[in-house]
């Protein structure tokens, strides 16, 4: 019986642990944003947010795979320049959990023209507007009112949420990066001015942040759970 209790009073930790936002977000970062000189489209970022990037360099339930492409697919004519090639980004999903909200967020060094509004760093930002180019990576799906979808392709649903094991394709119009960066490098922990690049890596050319579903942090709760209740024969 104690042996029993010692094991449930175990598990009720382990999972209040799971739930703690320290726990939750691995490579939390806090980021502000202004909407006073829309772009393409209104944009709303929360300040607690979860940045998702590279295996070499983030924790092991913040990775994701990528690949980046060059094209001409525009997708906020007002601002696109046709002289310029565009990037397709292809990003897969390789945490455990689902996320509705993901944006972009560019590096100091990278210049595109489809962005929404600026973003930054919450401890380096104030006060704006000076920031970093940034747009939602949304589809008519998840954003049936806006005018501006980079959101390309789903290799899942088609309904807006990145699901684990999903690769979405999605554009960064008229990419550019001053240090030669690949559209798709996704290499240091931090948010636009807090992106620093780590020396004998590849130089990084922007974040993705994104807000994990509740429902899939549950599911994430309830795998961990029968190994907290095993015990040893």
């Amino acid at each position: 019986m104690l042996f029993r209790t010692s094991i449930a009073m175990f598990a009720t930790t382990a999972i209040i642990t799971i739930f703690s936002p320290a726990t939750l977000l691995a490579s939390p970062a806090q980021v502000v944003h202004i909407d006073d000189s829309v772009h393409c489209d209104p944009l709303m970022i929360p300040t607690n947010v979860d940045e998702i990037g590279d295996r070499a360099i983030f924790p092991p339930d913040e990775i994701l795979a990528h690949d980046s492409t060059r094209a001409f697919s525009p997708v906020c004519s007002a601002h696109d320049d046709p002289d310029l090639a565009d990037a397709v980004v292809y990003i897969t999903n390789l945490t455990q959990r689902d996320f509705r909200e993901v944006w972009y967020v560019a590096d100091e060094e990278t210049s595109i023209s489809n962005w929404d509004v600026f973003a930054d760093d919450v401890g380096v930002s104030i006060p704006l507007p000076f920031g970093h180019e940034s747009f939602r990576i949304d589809n008519k799906v998840s954003d049936p009112t806006g005018r501006h979808h980079p959101l390309l392709s789903e290799s899942l649903s088609t309904d807006g949420v990145w699901q684990v094991g999903e690769t979405w394709g999605f554009v960064l119009q008229d990419y550019s990066n001053k240090l030669g960066a690949s559209a798709d490098s996704f290499m240091s922990i931090g948010v636009g001015t807090a992106s620093l690049d780590i020396a004998g890596i590849m130089p990084s050319s922007g974040s993705i942040i994104a807000v994990p579903e509740p429902a899939s942090i549950v599911l994430l709760a309830s795998l961990l759970f029968p190994a907290l209740t095993w015990r040893r024969r």
